[in-house]
């Protein structure tokens, strides 16, 4: 059943990186990004699920520890604030640094064109390397708890399939308990500076 195995887990794997909810070992953080002047998009990186929701994309000025922190927006609001209509037909947008962006399929779009080159910061979650036969381990595999929720995600996808109902009851309790360890971690981790309390930050 090895192949059937590595499929379970593979597709195990998939669902919960599609998940509302991500686990924290899957975010990159402060990963750059190159934004070439006279261009305006950059090509989202393989393995991209999606941003980082505590940070945005962000460059440093020259001799300025302090970064500049870009706006997303939507496609058709960043066009309509950042390239004005124009009734000259030749009217072109003058290069200026990136102050918006957009997510698309396959690119984060700028809007406007770079006046000079940019290295640009950004913290995204990343899909782990996929299992294979031949593979032993990858980041779901590397964290104790993430593994527990993986292999009883896709342990209970082939009981399942074998009608098992012991041995799904089993998995079901090892997925359960896997993914409640998962995010029991993230949440202490978040409130171990003590409680939260509305607008303390503001």
């Amino acid at each position: 059943m090895d192949d059937h195995i590595v499929s379970c887990l593979q597709e195990a794997q998939d669902d919960l990186e599609r998940g509302k909810t991500l686990p924290p070992f899957l975010l990159v953080e402060d990963q750059t990004l190159t934004l070439t002047s006279g261009t305006h998009t950059v090509a989202i990186p393989t393995g991209f699920i999606r941003e980082s929701d505590e940070t945005r994309i962000r460059f440093f000025p020259p001799n300025s520890s302090v970064p500049v922190f870009l706006e997303r927006k939507l496609y058709i609001d960043a066009v309509m604030a950042n390239l004005h209509a124009s009734t000259d037909s030749d009217a072109t947008v003058e290069p200026v640094a990136p102050a918006v962006y957009v997510l698309r399929k396959s690119t984060i779009d700028f809007i406007t064109t770079a006046d000079q080159n940019y290295t640009l910061y950004w913290d995204y979650y990343k899909a782990a390397d996929v299992l294979s036969s031949g593979s032993t381990e990858n980041a779901w595999l590397a964290d104790k708890s993430a593994r527990m929720w993986l292999v009883g995600e896709a342990g209970l996808r082939i009981a399942q399939s074998l009608r098992d109902a012991n041995a799904a009851t089993v998995f079901q309790k090892l997925r359960d308990a896997g993914r409640a360890a998962t995010f029991g971690e993230q949440i202490a981790a978040e409130t171990a500076s003590g409680p939260f309390r509305m607008g303390a930050n503001l």
